[in-house]
């Protein structure tokens, strides 16, 4: 519920951005509130600039002091306003206004019952008409209304329309040349970036959701049972591993000895806790059971579930960093040769581990799928589109007397400075 209303006041400020962009500037030159810029004399002042800096800040398009970034916005609207009126492109016909009415009550509605669902406090008549007379209080507080969301909608109707114009007779296909040359030059990138850093290649890909398409070489597919045990036994090893751990320094490399076998009781009696399960495992495996199989039996980690990971394993290096290191080391001990091998049992965070080496992963540059074909070629096409429309802003823009106030707009900047100081 709260996700749900926090996008909606995010596309409802994207909303007033639009709409306050394209209102004709009122205030005069006055010393309180400047005139920052005028296109064709009509001013654009610093009340204005500030508060569309603040609807771009609030819509995730502008920072903190980014005042010639409003300033281009709105000189920029001002002229995409003056080519929609010239061209007649802000006239609709009474079925095309009908459906936008149509649009925006649909919206309007769904905003309304958005806030009566978030706020409301007794699921009875008499309050669900107060919460939606509270809900269109608030949002009349701040502009919006439903028939701000009909003229937004038809300001948005009336830039595709625009849009329409500008690509008239204009070629926007992406050859496959073009789509080869992109990811070969994507993909070199890429190389260039992870070859030797398999650190970056899984912190990228694994916590900001980046796909490479190129892959370092030396990863394994890893496929595992994971045996979860008690809470205690597991704790006390882990204390136990740390404890040794501590005691290994440079004067004494080897650790203390009965911190060694200490640590060494607490990983027994972790084992043991599972032994007839383990022999059982090998015992089976050893007479031609799939791996598996075994783990859709034994194994508590809800990721081998998946089918997808099941078929191809965990994505595991020897530098990897995102693992257990008692994984990895298990990935690569002395019984993990080749695909098609079984570790020993190995202690880690979450349990018991045995791994199994499913496969190599070949490294290099990725095949170029459909699916990256398709990326490519949307990227391609939208910055091939881009480029019509920039080309096409700038004969419009200089069609106009535009005006720059530096003077003013400097000192805005630095007391924008000033004050963050």
């Amino acid at each position: 519920m709260m996700n749900n209303f926090s996008r909606l006041l995010s596309l409802l400020a994207a909303l007033v951005l639009a709409l306050s962009c394209g209102f004709s500037a009122l205030a005069e030159d006055t010393e309180s509130d400047p005139v920052l810029a005028t296109v064709d004399g009509e001013a654009i002042t610093k009340s204005q600039v500030i508060t569309t800096l603040n609807n771009m800040i609030a819509a995730g398009y502008a920072q903190e002091g980014d005042y010639s970034l409003a300033i281009e916005y709105m000189i920029q609207d001002k002229v995409l306003a003056a080519k929609i009126q010239e061209l007649g492109l802000d006239q609709f016909t009474a079925e095309e206004e009908e459906a936008l009415r149509a649009e925006a009550h649909t919206e309007w509605e769904n905003a309304i019952e958005s806030y009566v669902s978030h706020f409301l406090t007794e699921d009875t008549e008499e309050a669900r008409a107060q919460a939606r007379l509270d809900g269109e209080a608030y949002f009349a507080s701040y502009g919006y209304s439903e028939e701000s969301l009909f003229n937004s909608l038809k300001l948005s109707a009336a830039y595709d329309k625009l849009e329409e114009a500008v690509l008239e007779g204009k070629d926007t296909s992406i050859s496959q040349e073009d789509i080869r040359a992109d990811f070969e030059a994507t993909a070199a990138q890429h190389q260039a970036m992870v070859e030797d850093n398999v650190y970056l290649y899984e912190m990228y890909q694994n916590y900001y959701g980046m796909d490479f398409w190129y892959v370092p070489e030396g990863y394994r597919g890893i496929i595992h049972i994971l045996m979860k045990v008690d809470d205690g036994l597991l704790a006390a090893y882990q204390e136990a591993q740390a404890s040794f751990e501590e005691s290994v320094t440079d004067e004494a490399p080897n650790g203390d000895e009965a911190l060694a076998a200490a640590r060494d009781d607490a990983y027994n009696a972790v084992i043991a806790s599972k032994q007839a399960e383990i022999d059982d495992i090998y015992a089976r495996l050893a007479n031609g059971e799939s791996f598996a199989d075994l783990i859709a039996q034994y194994g508590e980690d809800p990721g081998m579930t998946d089918p997808s990971r099941l078929a191809n394993g965990y994505e595991v290096h020897k530098d990897s960093v995102v693992w257990d290191p008692v994984f990895t080391s298990g990935a690569f001990s002395e019984k993990m040769q080749q695909p098609g091998d079984t570790s020993d049992p190995v202690v880690g965070s979450y349990g018991i581990h045995i791994l199994h080496y499913l496969r190599d992963i070949p490294g290099g540059i990725v095949e170029m799928t459909d699916e990256i074909s398709a990326e490519i070629e949307e990227s391609l096409r939208t910055e091939k589109i881009n480029s019509f429309y920039a080309e096409a802003l700038e004969g419009w823009m200089a069609e106009h007397d535009i005006v720059y106030n530096q003077e003013a707009i400097d000192a805005l900047s630095a007391a924008q400075e000033e004050a963050a100081e």
